[in-house]
């Protein structure tokens, strides 16, 4: 193993576990607080010019770490909004949306990211069956009226 695989190695390992925390504290707060605050508390100013490069590193360690905690979709709400947080430092304007569907009797919410209308780290496919009903964009602040990400 080359000095350059084992640093980058290290380098991903020391983001995950600097992004674990928030993941577990958005976890738990995700059931007491309103989402509303929760947009608010996870947008982040910008540190920087826009840099898709880092975006795009950043969404596969937030998603990395999210399978690593292997909670399957139950995740959907602190994943997004980890992610809502990382891109939002990284200058990528990211929006946070909410989606339902109603399934054998039952209504399914659904969380996910977008960033210029596309979303972040799942297939536009998966996510036609959720209705949005609920988006945050700059600072956390309610979109109305909201986008449909299907029409970008």
């Amino acid at each position: 193993m080359t000095i350059r695989v084992s640093m980058k190695r290290l380098k991903n390992g020391l983001v995950l576990g600097r992004l674990l925390p928030a993941y577990l504290v958005l976890g738990a707060l995700k059931h007491v607080l309103p989402l509303r605050w929760l947009a608010c508390w996870t947008w982040y100013p910008p540190s920087g010019p826009r840099d898709c490069e880092a975006e795009r590193r950043l969404a596969a360690t937030v998603f990395r770490l999210s399978q690593l905690i292997a909670l399957g979709d139950r995740d959907c709400l602190q994943r997004s909004l980890l992610l809502y947080r990382v891109l939002s430092r990284a200058g990528a304007q990211p929006t946070l949306v909410v989606g339902f569907q109603r399934s054998n009797g039952q209504i399914l919410g659904h969380a996910w990211v977008t960033v210029d209308g596309r979303p972040v780290l799942e297939p536009e496919v998966n996510l036609a069956r959720f209705a949005p009903a609920l988006s945050f964009g700059f600072e956390g602040a309610p979109l109305l009226p909201l986008s449909d990400f299907r029409a970008a």
